[in-house]
């Protein structure tokens, strides 16, 4: 018995070993560039900054707490926009929802995939499936925050929702995708990089203005959506230039 067990513990052993040089290997040239330095000072200081206020003020916003301005927002936002242009943010709104956004990401990945772009691949994955499971497994069960039109008969939806409010994956996942997606654009066409990115803060906007209209979800909803969305995309894209940073990291001189 007792030699079962130090041979069980040998065979612990050697496997931790083995292990660990596979990872010092995989990681080798990553570590010569601290995290921080990838990151940048600044958006670390806003990451921490956005989750603590997310922190403080998502339990304000609980169940069915009633928010004046979120409410006046709403309804200002149907004084504003013409039907015409409410009808082009609904379809805005469906062209963004989960089913829809699903394949696109899909065909992102199958795309990279077949050009061997495996790093952006694998972390493209990584932020559009992680954020998905932040916000919709996560934050939302915790805040528990009803949709406008549970709310009021007067802040009924103008598309067919359900689930939580708070915060929005619609808003996070958007700036998920497109920046990262904007991100390996402006890097490989660096000639365009003020278009790509002038294209999805607009597209990005529009999905905002879109769930709000669409009083799918209150302004505050968004606002944490792209809040979260931002923190989530910059640990993506600290991972990416990890990963390669011959191609995706150009430190400040």
């Amino acid at each position: 018995m007792c030699k079962k067990k130090t041979r069980l513990d040998c065979v612990k052993i050697f496997s931790s070993m083995s292990l660990g040089v596979s990872l010092m290997k995989l990681t080798e040239k990553h570590d010569k560039i601290p995290f921080i330095q990838l990151i940048g000072k600044i958006r670390l200081i806003i990451c921490l900054i956005i989750v603590v206020a997310i922190s403080l003020i998502g339990p304000q916003l609980t169940g069915m707490r009633e928010v004046p301005a979120d409410i006046q927002f709403l309804n200002w936002l149907h004084t504003v926009i013409p039907p015409s242009i409410g009808e082009i943010l609904k379809v805005i709104y469906i062209m963004t929802g989960a089913n829809v956004t699903a394949f696109v990401v899909a065909g992102t990945l199958g795309y990279l995939f077949w050009k061997r772009y495996w790093e952006e691949a694998k972390y493209l994955a990584f932020a559009s499936l992680g954020i998905l499971l932040l916000i919709d497994q996560i934050l939302k069960p915790i805040f528990g925050r009803i949709r406008p039109g549970s709310f009021s008969g007067d802040l009924a939806s103008l598309v067919n929702v359900d689930g939580k409010s708070f915060p929005s994956g619609h808003a996070a996942g958007s700036v998920v995708f497109y920046f990262y997606m904007a991100f390996l654009l402006a890097t490989h066409f660096p000639h365009f990089k003020k278009y790509i990115y002038s294209g999805a803060i607009f597209w990005v906007g529009l999905v905002g203005l879109s769930s709000t209209y669409c009083r799918v979800h209150w302004g505050t909803d968004i606002l944490a959506g792209y809040s979260i969305g931002f923190v989530w995309l910059s640990i993506a894209l600290t991972l990416l230039k990890r990963a390669a940073p011959e191609t995706y990291y150009f430190p400040k001189s």
